[in-house]
This record gives C-alpha cells, structure tokens and sequence, in this order.
C-alpha cells in the first residue's frame, strides 16, 4: 500500500497555490512593504505624543505655580508621581504612546532593513503566475508585476529570504545562467513532488561555481608559466605577465569578491611567482 506521505494532493489554482510554491521556494516569497501606511501611521503616533508631551509639560508648569512643594516631590520621588498619576490619565496616555510608537518604529525599521528581492526571483514568479494564467484575479493581482510588463509593478517589495551570492559569479550562475543549463537539461532531473515542475537547489549551482573557480584557479599559474616558456623574446615575456596579471586580478574580483588590499596583495605574489620562472628557469634553459 503507498504511503499517505508520497501522495501530494497538488493546490487550488490561486491563493492556494501561490502560498504552497512560496513554502518551498522562499525566495519566491516576495511581499509589498506597505512603507507607506506605515510611516504614516509612525507621523501620526509622532504627532499624537508631541501635543501629548507639549500638555504634560504645561500641566508641569501649573503644578509648579500652583502647588510647588507637590510639584517638586512628585520631581524627585517615582512613588509619590506614581500615587498622583492614579486620578489623571494624562501621563498614562503618554507612557503608553510612547511605547505603541516604540513598537512601530522597530517594526518599521526591520521592514526596512529586508532585502529586496533579486530579480531573476521575481522573474521567476511573474513567469509562474503567467504559466497559471494569472490565478489571482483581484486588485491584489498586480503587485508582482507580469512577464510581459516585468516592471509594472510595486516597487516596495522585499522576499523573506534572498539568496546570498558570494561573489559576482556565484551570482551569475544562480541568476542567469541557470536559466540555460535548465533549459538544456533540465528535462533529465525529475519534477518536484510538490510543485510539480523543474525545480534546483541553490547548494548544486554553489557547489559548480565553486569547481569553475577552483579550476580557474588552479589552471591560470600552470598556463602563465607555458606561455612564458615558449616565448622567445623577454619584451614578449613582459607583455605576457602583464596581461597574465590583469587576468589574474581581475579574476579575484570575479571569483573571490577580493577587497582591494587583497588583490594587490595577491596579484604581487602572482607576479613575484612569475619574475622568479623569468629570471631562473627560462634563464637557464637559454
């Protein structure tokens, strides 16, 4: 008998399964801040606190007019304020106030503070949403965008998890050329149980940008030193390593993200590696 657990009953075309893809793909979980509505809503708590601040001042000034000794007590003892603040809700209001746009500002700011989403992600949510022949069929249904018109769109939108690209070509490889390789062989890999399509694992496309760098790495000294064997003329030779060297620091920038301290560094080294096969070894093969 099958297992109740294999057995994927595929979601209603809508809400329903819009919510299931974004489950399994995160990134696809895109989202509109709302910015708006919620700074209004901070100007408006703002607001609210000034003019309440601007009364418990004054009433301060009335207490110290009118009932100084009280006035200077309730300045120096908590408990004696606390007692006074029973029968006036003025300072209550205010205390409250001023935590509810505490709470606000800290939601507002990890709002904020979310990455927005990478654009091969939305893409490939507008090509779904197409594919399902838009199934949402409210106002709500162009928050995303199409794929006709990718840019008719929100522009607050923020994913709950976007994916972390390392280096430029780490990117290039989750945001572009997958397209390509799925397109290619794609139709070799099984559908997932779930969403029924083509679906990949970041880790996998990680794992080949780290072996084309890693190949790229290992190859580009090995070739610097045959070029190097095989020209005749030392002009010739500096010309190679100078290119050899353009190569090689632009290449840590494209494969390690390197900072500029790093590729200097590094590409010293390169070039320290290369004077010295210069000077010794094509040197004594003459």
């Amino acid at each position: 008998m099958p297992s109740t657990m294999a057995q994927v009953t595929p979601a209603i075309d809508g809400y329903s399964s819009l919510a299931v893809r974004m489950g399994v793909l995160p990134e696809t979980a895109i989202f509109k801040r709302f910015g708006d509505p919620s700074a209004r809503n901070l100007l408006y708590l703002q607001a609210e606190l000034f003019h309440l601040r601007a009364g418990l001042l004054e009433h301060e000034r009335v207490d110290m007019r009118d009932e100084k000794d009280k006035a200077d007590k309730r300045a120096r003892n908590w408990f004696t304020l606390y007692e006074s603040c029973q029968d006036a809700d003025d300072e209550s209001d205010h205390w409250k106030l001023f935590l509810q746009i505490q709470k606000a500002l800290l939601r507002a700011h990890k709002i904020a503070s979310m990455d927005d989403p990478t654009n091969s992600d939305l893409n490939n949510l507008q090509e779904w949403l197409e594919r399902k022949k838009r199934p949402l069929h409210g106002q709500e249904a162009g928050i995303w965008g199409t794929a006709t018109e990718p840019t008719d769109r929100a522009p607050d939108l923020t994913a709950l998890r976007t994916r972390q690209m390392e280096d430029p070509f780490t990117q290039l490889v989750l945001t572009t050329l997958v397209h390509p390789f799925f397109r290619i062989f794609g139709y070799r890999r099984s559908k997932h149980p779930v969403l029924g399509e083509y679906a990949y694992a970041d880790e996998s496309m990680r794992n080949f940008a780290r072996f084309v760098a890693t190949f790229f790495a290992s190859i580009i000294l090995i070739a610097s030193i045959n070029v190097l064997w095989y020209i005749p003329t030392m002009v010739g030779r500096l010309g190679a390593i100078s290119a050899f060297n353009i190569i090689f620091s632009l290449s840590l920038m494209i494969f390690a993200k390197g900072e500029p301290i790093e590729v200097f560094s590094t590409t010293s080294a390169f070039t320290a590696v290369q004077v010295i096969f210069l000077a010794t070894g094509v040197g004594e093969a003459k």
